[in-house]
Parts: structure tokens; sequence; C-alpha cells
């Protein structure tokens, strides 16, 4: 596998990795731009495969989970290796759809600082939190994008913002709405474990999602977090697979990443562990998905 995980990767290091992977292999790769940020940073969606929607592999939510970007783009490279060594024929008829970053002005400001704001009403308003960038985990206004979503769970907030106002939840609503994935996790950091149970959903559709993180658990080794371990307190709803399960009826689960008392920011030497953990979920999710349909 040639991916380089010694390499620093800001945002714009990740758009010129992901435009190469389209330029190397454009019959099988498809990037677009499904949204802007508040600094006027692109929202990348890319395609991988042909035909019929498969799933959404989401990453870069909260800010300063810096790890889980990159290796998301390690595995979108050795998919499209596997796929030319006609290794994945699921590939021919399904496509895999990654949004490795949804919060480009975050990650910039937890992995490069705050100056890394280019429009100056905004760098100013954000110095004023008083939080450390490495610490950052929301989006250029301040909102956590992981719980401004429209679901039962939402709860108005300083930090949740107004149901749906953000251009990154806008920007992952309208990718959903428009291709009709089979299904989603979002990667997110810390605790080596899988989000699976929904209180706002059927016991039919929970005992699916248990099922398939199940089966991820193995592929992994992360355990499963409990049932009430969902929403402890009645704040940390409003996130993206509440949405995407609410909406869509379809399984969604949040994958984490990383040990519980890593701090931040994230070591670097993180991103190849952590890509040997999870390089397999693309798709062994897909064939999960398949078999259940």
């Amino acid at each position: 596998m040639s991916f380089n995980f010694n390499l620093s990767y800001s945002y714009d290091d990740i758009i010129r990795s992901l435009l190469l992977l389209k330029k190397n292999y454009s019959h099988v790769v498809h990037i677009e731009t499904i949204g802007i940020s508040h600094d006027h940073r692109e929202i990348p969606l890319v395609k991988i495969g042909k035909d019929n929607p498969g799933p959404l592999y989401l990453a870069g939510v909260h800010a300063r989970e810096s790890i889980n970007p990159v290796v998301l783009l390690a595995c979108m490279d050795k998919l499209i290796e596997n796929y030319y060594a006609k290794q994945i024929p699921e590939l021919e008829n399904y496509t895999l759809y990654f949004i490795p970053l949804l919060n480009p002005d975050g990650y910039e400001i937890a992995t490069n600082g705050y100056d890394s704001i280019k429009d100056q009403s905004l760098k100013k308003a954000l110095k004023k939190c008083k939080v450390d960038a490495s610490e950052f985990k929301y989006n250029a206004k301040g909102i956590d994008i992981n719980r401004n979503f429209d679901c039962k769970s939402y709860v108005k907030s300083k930090t949740s913002g107004t149901k749906m106002s953000e251009p990154e939840t806008k920007a992952l609503v309208h990718a959903c709405e428009l291709y009709h994935f089979m299904g989603m996790i979002d990667f997110h950091s810390r605790g080596n474990s899988i989000y699976y149970y929904r209180e706002a959903m059927s016991d039919d559709y929970n005992q699916n999602q248990l099922e398939i993180a199940q089966m991820l658990s193995k592929i992994t080794g992360y355990h499963l977090n409990i049932i009430s371990d969902e929403n402890p307190d009645q704040k940390s709803g409003g996130n993206t697979v509440h949405y995407f399960s609410e909406h869509f009826n379809l399984p969604a689960l949040t994958i984490e990443t990383i040990e519980d008392e890593a701090t931040f920011p994230l070591s670097t030497d993180y991103r190849k562990t952590v890509y040997e953990q999870i390089k397999k979920i693309p798709l062994e999710f897909l064939k999960i998905l398949i078999a259940k349909d």
C-alpha cells in the first residue's frame, strides 16, 4: 500500500489527495462538492464504484477528531487498489460514498490554529470562545454540527444552534436526500466502541442495528456501547445517525476509534493503528447490507 501516514494533512492537503485519486482513477472515482463552509471551504463527497447506491462513510464532524479523515483517505486508496486488482467485484454493481471531512473549518482550527480562519469577523468571534484550538470541536460559528440535525433528540442550546442551520448539516442532508444511501457509518473518536441503539426507533430496527454492530465489532475489536450510553445527559442528540435513522429507517452507526484515554491533540501515531482496525469496514458493511436486503 502506497499511502503515507506520516505526512501532515491540512484541509488543502486532503483536497489535493482526493483530486489526485480522481485524476489517476477517473474510471471509478468521482468527486463533487455538496456544500460550502462558513469560511468558504468546499465539502467534498467521494464516490467509488459503479451503479447502485451503497452506504456512506463519514468523518471529520467534530473538529478535534483529526485522525479519521486521514484514515478514510487511506481506506479509499486501498479500496481503489483492490478494485483494479479485481478483488472487489461488488464495486461493479455498487458505489461507496465518502465524506472524509464534513467540518473543514473546524478541522483547520484544531490542526492549525484559529489563524487558519480567513474571514476576520469569524476569527474574531471564535477567539472569544477561550477554547484551546486543539480541543475545538465546533464549526467556524462555534456550533457543534453533531447536535444540529433534525431529529427527536435535538435540543436547542448555544452550541447546538437552530436546528438544521449550519452549512455542514445542510450538506450532509442534501447528499442523503440526493443519493439514497443504503446505510451510514459516522466515524468519531474516542472510545474504541460502536453506538447502535436508537431510542426513537422500533424494536425491529434496533435488533437489526445490534446484529450489524456485532458483526462490525468482530471486524474491529471494538466493544458495543450499552443502550443507556446513547444519550445519557439528554443533550447528546441531534446528531448525524439520529437524523439518518429517523428520516430513512435504514442502518446508521457511530464508530468511535481510538482509546477513551487519548488526549487532544490526537497523535498522528494513531493513524496506522486505526486504519488496521477499520480498513475492512467499508466493503464489509456493504456486504452486510446486501445480505440483509
